[in-house]
């Protein structure tokens, strides 16, 4: 029984930091596209990370560097996590940039919730809102759409791997191709040999 106790001691915890484990994405020199459990879509920048819970549950996403998030409606608000503040919504697409000393949010569908530690504001399509270290409060302006740029970037990239791919995948066709002539040769001369035995 104590042996038992002692096998416990260990699989249970271990079993609870395996259910609890979360989904660390860093993209380094690339981009990132990931589905998250609910639907929702996020784009990753360069240099950029996003942490969130294997379950997704509580709809919560932590972010350092840039991503453009495509989210699903849900009863459950989508929270963005970053060090400076967080965004809350319901439904819409947005982006999210962080960097040390700054945190920027621009809405390209739908309003969002951006939460400093010192205030709240609404963002609305085509706003964009930046809180700065050391500078008074959130100040928001027009949106310039600039994380564009990067995301036509990235569909650019897809579209060049599609393209690979398609290559990729007559060469293996034609390649496959010969291969089944040559079986087919090796296969009827093992059958004159059989006979010939």
């Amino acid at each position: 029984m104590n042996r038992l106790k002692e096998i416990l001691i260990f699989v249970v915890p271990a079993l609870l930091l395996g259910a609890c484990a979360g989904h660390s994405i860093e993209t380094g020199d690339n981009f990132e596209v990931v589905e998250l459990p609910d639907g929702s879509v996020v784009y990753l920048n360069h240099h950029s990370a996003v942490d969130y819970d294997k379950d997704f549950e509580a709809r919560t996403i932590e972010v350092t560097g840039e991503a453009f998030f495509e989210v699903t409606k849900a009863n459950i608000p989508f929270v963005v996590k970053t060090a400076h503040g967080e965004v809350r919504v319901l439904g819409t697409e947005f982006n999210v940039k962080t960097a040390a000393d700054e945190l920027e949010v621009e809405v390209e569908e739908g309003v969002v919730e951006l939460k400093t530690s010192s205030e709240t504001q609404k963002v609305k399509k085509g706003q964009r809102a930046v809180w700065k270290k050391g500078k008074q409060g959130i100040a928001k302006a027009k949106a310039e759409l600039k994380f564009n740029v990067w995301l036509h970037a990235l569909e650019k990239e897809f579209r060049q791997l599609g393209k690979e791919l398609k290559r990729g995948g007559k060469k293996v066709q034609k390649e496959s191709g010969k291969v089944g002539k040559d079986i087919n040769k090796g296969a009827k001369r093992l059958q004159k040999e059989l006979k010939n035995l």
